[in-house]
């Protein structure tokens, strides 16, 4: 009996330390694979004949069907408020997005104070390098959820914000060049309460923000949504931040025990 008990703990390990292992992570796992919880993954899928391609230096010297981003440690809350058009400074303490984000290439998050981030952000391109041109749809998966310790009915996706910049050489977020998407609020009121707090407090305007596709899908853009015929050796450049909104009121302690892990498809047909 006791060799039986000892096998099932064995067993019972397994799971259980790459578990407590996750857990420890705060918000850390903007990623696809628990075992890859420092990465964002991003990947082609291609039908017969399509040859998209991944890169993230400008050059596209590192093209590849498959990105790994580097996820740097542990996030506390941002905001994107345009009336105040800050400058891109990996130094510099402050909650607000800068407005020249997009200008930068690779990955570029922002510290705040002893290693912890205010938001996650990179840059990459998408290349056709098939020998005709193709249509493209894109999809960004929410690939699991942690929740540690948190009982309560609010968690991670209800506060987090996913930014979506299209363009070369990158827009001013100013300039209303991106898309943000959202978890819808639980009730009415509680995205109206949301939106007015936002607006007073000089932030983007919530209810111009695109609810989440479903519980596991921030956005898909396939079909008419997609793009259309990209041409041979045609690039297309993306920018991508990831924050958890500080004026949300769901933005609360339990869900600092929380990770959220991401991912990036792009079918080319």
């Amino acid at each position: 009996m006791r060799w039986i008990k000892r096998l099932k703990w064995i067993r019972a390990s397994k799971i259980i330390i790459p578990i407590a292992l996750a857990i420890s992570l705060v918000f850390a796992g903007f990623s696809v694979y628990a075992k890859q919880a420092e990465y964002f993954v991003l990947r082609v899928n291609n039908d017969s004949g399509v040859n998209l391609a991944l890169a993230m230096n400008r050059d596209l010297s590192d093209a590849t069907p498959r990105l790994l981003v580097p996820v740097n440690g542990g996030y506390n809350h941002a905001t994107w408020t345009p009336d105040e058009a800050l400058t891109y400074d990996p130094d510099r303490e402050g909650k607000n997005l800068p407005d020249d984000i997009a200008q930068h290439d690779g990955e570029h998050s922002i510290y705040e104070t002893a290693g912890r981030y205010r938001f996650y952000s990179f840059s990459f391109w998408l290349i056709n390098k098939s020998s005709r041109a193709v249509d493209v749809d894109m999809r960004m998966n929410i690939d699991s959820i942690t929740v540690g310790g948190n009982t309560s009915d609010i968690h991670i996706d209800d506060a987090v914000r996913v930014m979506v910049i299209e363009g070369d050489p990158g827009p001013l977020l100013s300039e209303n060049k991106y898309t943000i998407y959202k978890k819808p609020e639980k009730t009415v009121e509680a995205e109206e309460a949301l939106t007015k707090e936002i607006k007073d407090n000089r932030g983007y305007d919530n209810s111009k923000a695109i609810p989440f596709a479903s519980d596991i899908c921030i956005f898909n853009n396939e079909g008419d949504w997609g793009y259309k015929n990209l041409a041979v050796n045609e690039t297309i450049r993306f920018t991508i931040v990831v924050w958890l909104e500080g004026y949300d009121p769901e933005c609360i302690d339990p869900i600092r025990s929380e990770s959220l892990k991401m991912s990036i498809d792009f079918t080319g047909h």
